[in-house]
């Protein structure tokens, strides 16, 4: 596989020269402009619209909602991180909304950046580890309100591969964690979507962070 193209877009100084010394680092990415606001960003993108987009949430000119509408112009499968000092849920919840793919706080580790980075570009959704207990910890607050029959429905199995879909893992990570089969994982999936009306992977996800459930 070859190397991920990122552009970066963070209009501290800091932060910036931060994230460009880390990326240039790694071997699996290739790092394009780094960016100081979202308009500099659009206008690069429009020329590696197959790039993933590092966007940090303090960028001034535009938010994220108009900055993903911007982007999804030119591809409507736009890659895009948010990089955010932000730990609260409605924040999350609104990049999530606006169509972004990856979702991290400022204490994520290189590691944890650069994961994500990859499993953004191959299409899929990933959050760092603090984002990953905001979620879950509002799953679990969900689950509380959530209707004696419902709860009774959903099986300790099924929580468990919930927890884990939430945090961005596939059904063969799932199966060789839980150490069961790769098709059991897709039948509880199916099973667990059935029992809470849901369509697929990203309404479960939003399903957990939905703020006025209950």
């Amino acid at each position: 596989m070859g190397k991920v193209h990122v552009l970066v877009a963070e209009s501290s100084d800091i932060y910036r020269r931060g994230l460009e010394t880390v990326l240039k680092e790694s071997s699996k990415i290739q790092l394009g402009k780094v960016c100081t606001s979202g308009k500099e960003l659009v206008r690069h993108y429009k020329k590696s619209s197959n790039s993933v987009c590092l966007v940090s949430s303090g960028i001034s000119d535009m938010n994220i909602h108009d900055l993903m509408q911007e982007l999804e112009k030119v591809n409507k499968n736009a890659a895009v991180v948010v990089l955010t000092h932000s730990t609260e849920i409605s924040h999350l919840n609104q990049s999530l909304k606006a169509g972004v793919k990856g979702y991290l706080t400022k204490n994520a580790s290189i590691d944890e950046l650069i994961h994500v980075i990859l499993h953004v570009h191959d299409g899929k959704q990933a959050f760092g580890k603090t984002a990953s207990q905001m979620m879950i910890g509002r799953y679990a607050d969900i689950t509380k309100k959530t209707p004696t029959a419902n709860k009774k429905l959903i099986t300790k199995r099924e929580r468990e591969i919930m927890k884990l879909i939430v945090k961005g893992y596939t059904s063969a990570e799932i199966a060789n964690q839980l150490f069961i089969s790769t098709r059991t994982v897709e039948t509880h999936r199916a099973n667990l979507m059935n029992k809470l009306e849901l369509k697929n992977t990203a309404a479960l996800v939003r399903y957990a962070m939905e703020e006025n459930l209950g």
